[in-house]
């Protein structure tokens, strides 16, 4: 799937956005005529999903003939839209159609405010919409942060798959500047979430920055490996011990055309899709410059002979492999 940022305008401020380098720094969206090139660059492989991202995609000024275009079309398979939720209420009668999946990023009634009231009824009015084409995700980014609120959210669906992430950027910026240190700061919080999470018989699960195996003791695998069990019970197959392994070219592009790997390494690098045949050419791109370095770099010496690092199942974000993954491209 390649994600399409269709604008920077968000109406919320978290303190832990990926995307803070684009997010409210202006006013910058999608022209119809690049979403049309966007579009056709997308399908030139055979690609038939899209994501809708932004910011937030429902402030986006063509949101609502975008979702008719891709609706519309033939070739295009399914759309996920990622969202807040606030204002998605305006779309149901558009994203009610068989295409369209979404996942809405919950925040607590602590940084909504009173807009969280809004959010509860939108969430109620998709369950019965899109029931498990809708699918709830929270965002860890404080080793103290009362996350009970995403259970009663749950509550309003019939869904039993959660998606979280770890917003480790901001802990080692405030914290410390070893990513190890970091991760072992917030394993605490997230084993406890882990815990809650199998006693609501919610499935968790991770598509980006999680924490590696290795920071996990054989007495905190236990909880682990119950919500494995759990998972494949129920005939899930997400679960936090197969989650965000290995790593891939995410594929976001931005309006003036341009395409990034993925938010975490936006300033690292951004590439025109004009000089691109088919999707399939970019993400070799991105491999070949970035990721085939990135497999080699570790972010601390206890890294330089684990085992999961070298069979490439670390999970490790490379944002933290930057410098690394430099030295190695001069070396080489």
């Amino acid at each position: 799937m390649v994600n399409l940022f269709l604008t920077k305008k968000c109406n919320l401020k978290c303190s832990y956005c990926f995307a803070d380098e684009f997010v409210n720094k202006g006013c910058e969206e999608f022209s119809l005529e690049n979403i049309k090139k966007a579009i056709d660059f997308i399908k030139t492989d055979g690609t038939s999903r899209i994501g809708l991202i932004g910011g937030e995609p429902t402030l986006y000024t063509y949101f609502s003939k975008v979702l008719d275009m891709l609706n519309d079309d033939e070739n295009i398979d399914s759309i996920s839209i990622f969202t807040n939720g606030l204002e998605i209420d305006k779309y149901f009668d558009q994203i009610k159609a068989e295409k369209f999946s979404l996942l809405v990023n919950c925040n607590s009634p602590k940084n909504i405010g009173c807009k969280y009231h809004k959010l509860e009824e939108n969430i109620a009015k998709l369950a019965e919409l899109k029931g498990e084409k809708c699918i709830l995700g929270i965002n860890l980014y404080s080793k103290d942060m009362d996350y009970s609120y995403i259970f009663e959210l749950l509550n309003k669906t019939n869904n039993k798959i959660l998606r979280y992430s770890i917003a480790i950027p901001n802990v080692i910026k405030e914290k410390t500047e070893n990513i190890l240190d970091a991760c072992n700061m917030m394993k605490p919080l997230l084993l406890a979430f882990y815990n809650d999470c199998l006693k609501n018989k919610i499935i968790p699960f991770s598509d980006c920055n999680c924490l590696p195996i290795c920071i996990y003791t054989r007495e905190d695998m236990k909880i682990l490996i119950e919500l494995d069990n759990m998972a494949k019970k129920q005939g899930k197959f997400n679960s936090p011990i197969r989650s965000c392994i290995t790593c891939t070219p995410v594929i976001d592009i931005l309006p003036d055309l341009n395409a990034v790997r993925c938010f975490g390494l936006s300033k690292y690098m951004k590439v025109d899709i004009s000089t691109y045949k088919t999707v399939k050419n970019l993400t070799a791109y991105f491999s070949n410059t970035i990721d085939i370095y990135a497999k080699l770099s570790f972010v601390s010496k206890k890294c330089k002979n684990c085992k999961m690092r070298l069979i490439d199942k670390c999970g490790i974000c490379y944002t933290y492999k930057i410098k690394q993954i430099e030295k190695l491209k001069n070396i080489i």
